[in-house]
């Protein structure tokens, strides 16, 4: 996997209100952790930034060249953590956690899946389901895929393509289960089946609001004999 080199400025505690102003010059706060060392927190370039995920994807491996005023540039190989979006502003980041990685330590990441093809049930009226889009696997950040590729082609109605079916090359180790099922294709609910249930409940319905009239007018008659005789 690629690495990308990502510029960022070493920042001081800020209040909220200090964190919405820089969020507005394009500016997006950020921290770095783990392995031991302690935690720094950024401010990273918003264009930037977005120019790194859309190439590189969320497991990218960042060096990450921290700047301080007055201090020497330090080079700090991380991954991306956690990303925080903005759920109203399309593309907007609002924060970032790197972690700190070791190139000679592996590391659990998730995969994105990639299913291609038609499945053959689709023809048929079947109905594909994606399970799962993503596994995890544990291996050296260097041998990161940057996605897996799964046929579901050949799927017919009631078929279903499983974990264990992943091609995993070098030293690639899964940790999602081989029984996780990650594509199948359904049967159709069909019409004719769910019509009859229907009509049956219709009949049945009215079955019942019949005998309930019929009571109700023996009833009424009954009360009408009685007052006669009074």
């Amino acid at each position: 996997m690629d690495r990308m080199i990502l510029e960022a400025q070493l920042r001081p505690t800020m209040t909220k209100g200090e964190r919405k102003l820089l969020r507005s010059e394009d500016k997006v706060p950020a921290v770095i952790y783990g392995r031991g060392e302690d935690t720094l927190p950024l401010t990273l370039d918003g264009r930037t930034l977005r120019q790194v995920l859309t190439s590189g994807g969320s497991n990218v491996l960042v060096d990450l060249a921290v700047k301080a005023k007055g201090k020497k540039t330090r080079q700090e190989a991380v991954m991306f953590k956690d990303i925080q979006r903005d759920i109203l502003v399309q593309d907007r980041i609002i924060h970032v956690d790197f972690i700190r990685i070791s190139m000679t330590d592996k590391i659990e990441v998730a995969v994105h899946l990639n299913f291609i093809g038609d499945p053959a049930g689709i023809d048929e009226g079947g109905v594909l389901s994606l399970v799962n889009r993503e596994v995890q696997v544990k291996c050296l950040p260097g041998d990161i895929p940057e996605q897996f590729d799964v046929d579901i082609s050949e799927l017919n109605i009631g078929d279903s393509v499983t974990a264990d079916s992943l091609v995993l090359e070098g030293e690639l180790e899964l940790i999602t289960p081989l029984d996780t099922v990650l594509a199948q294709v359904l049967a159709p609910m069909a019409e004719e089946e769910l019509e009859p249930a229907v009509e049956e409940e219709l009949e049945e319905g009215e079955e019942a609001a019949d005998e309930e009239t019929a009571e109700e007018a023996e009833d009424e008659a009954e009360a009408d004999k009685a007052e006669e005789e009074s």
